[in-house]
């Protein structure tokens, strides 16, 4: 940990920290009333064995810490860009969490993976240019998780040439990068697309030269079809949650269409019970926007708030901080095997579901695309080629032949 960072009023500065055997984030800041206050308020505990305020180390709890100090204190990362060498948590504490349900799919952005042959370590220069495409990225307020998947790739850039200092990749080396990724290692379309943002970003924002990246191939946009759930399969799905939470969260998504970030940053007074609505702050493109919220859902929400009582959090941890993405994904494959529902659906599938329902009774696409939070209207008509109201009005015509 940075000393001369962490001693410096107004700065907070996280380090890696294991506390009861899980892996934590240390909040370490000189004492003052209103930091304190900010850190209770984004759900850190203080412990007295390590002399610090701490919260689990996800990047979900990463962004409350940004949101808590935002405008009050400069958050140093350069703590936990350093790899934690503690100890994993030990087999009694991780027994509880493991489960038989099938693996769920994350919908989030992955950061590209790392290719299985040992990859050259970072020369110090290569670090550097790291940190400061970090300290812009921290600047310009990307998610912690957007932040990862821009590092990840910039840093595979790097290590594919190991010998040359960033600054002097020329556009030819990218594009043998790029055709690397494409050819030797297959990554899919997303994967490139991740490579070609990160890349840009780098070369544009932080070396300033916008130049050697203006011209990089783009992958040919895929054009798959969303998975969709008939109304049907939804409420088979609902119907085998018995837990009153667990019940709660998946209706809220299907009910307002939300991603599963967005119910993880969900607080109570995000509910605007009069209208029937939900706002969603801070969504995908740090866009707030208002959705839907269903009486049934309310019913829900109303006897599991009177039951479970959260403080700030609409859906919270043991801890207190935002609900773990990883349990609702969880939470709906074990719904989705008990409804025996044989499609690869996932959390997201619900988000789907929501717009292609609206679609099928009526509702104008316009106001979809406001529901959903999307920025052009030709991400919200995906929805109209898998939409069956209007296909099954179609007869074939081998039902016209006289066979």
């Amino acid at each position: 940990m940075d000393k001369k960072a962490a001693d410096s009023p107004g700065s907070v500065t996280l380090a890696h920290l294991v506390h009861k055997d899980q892996r934590c984030i240390a909040l370490h800041f000189p004492y003052d009333a209103g930091l304190i206050a900010a850190a209770r308020k984004a759900g850190a505990k203080w412990s007295s064995t390590h002399r610090c305020w701490w919260m689990p180390n996800s990047p979900e709890h990463l962004k409350v810490i940004f949101d808590a100090f935002k405008g009050l204190a400069w958050v140093d990362m350069n703590g936990l860009r350093k790899q934690a060498d503690a100890p994993a948590p030990s087999r009694e504490r991780t027994k509880g969490m493991r489960n038989s349900a099938s693996k769920p799919v994350d919908p989030s952005p992955k950061a590209p993976r790392e290719p299985k042959a040992d990859a050259p370590a970072l020369t110090s220069l290569q670090a550097q240019a790291l940190a400061d495409m970090r300290r812009k990225l921290e600047v310009a307020r990307y998610s912690p998780r957007s932040i990862q998947v821009y590092l990840s790739a910039t840093k595979q850039l790097f290590q594919h040439f190991p010998r040359k200092h960033p600054n002097d990749i020329r556009t030819e080396d990218i594009e043998a990068f790029q055709h690397h990724l494409a050819t030797v290692r297959k990554v899919s379309n997303s994967t490139l697309n991740q490579a070609v943002n990160a890349i840009r970003y780098y070369y544009m924002n932080v070396v300033g030269d916008a130049r050697r990246v203006t011209f990089m191939e783009r992958p040919r946009h895929e054009k798959k079809l969303p998975m969709v759930l008939s109304e049907e399969e939804v409420a088979a799905l609902l119907r085998n949650v018995e837990n009153l939470k667990h019940r709660s969260i998946l209706m809220l998504i299907y009910s307002g269409g939300l991603r599963l970030s967005e119910l993880i940053g969900l607080e109570r007074q995000d509910l605007a019970v009069e209208r029937g609505q939900l706002i969603v702050r801070s969504g995908k493109g740090s866009k707030d926007r208002i959705t839907l919220l269903s009486r049934k859902a309310l019913s829900s929400l109303e006897e599991y708030l009177t039951t479970y009582k959260p403080k700030r959090y609409l859906f919270e941890g043991p801890d207190g901080g935002p609900y773990s993405p990883r349990s609702v994904q969880v939470i709906f494959h074990r719904a989705r095997e008990k409804a025996g529902i044989t499609k690869p659906a996932t959390v997201h599938t619900l988000r789907h579901s929501f717009a292609t329902h609206l679609l099928e009774k009526g509702t104008d696409l316009r106001y979809i695309q406001a529901l959903l939070g999307h920025s052009s209207s030709k991400t919200t008509e995906i929805y109209t080629h898998v939409s069956t109201k209007a296909l099954g009005r179609i007869r074939s015509p081998l039902d016209d032949l006289d066979l």
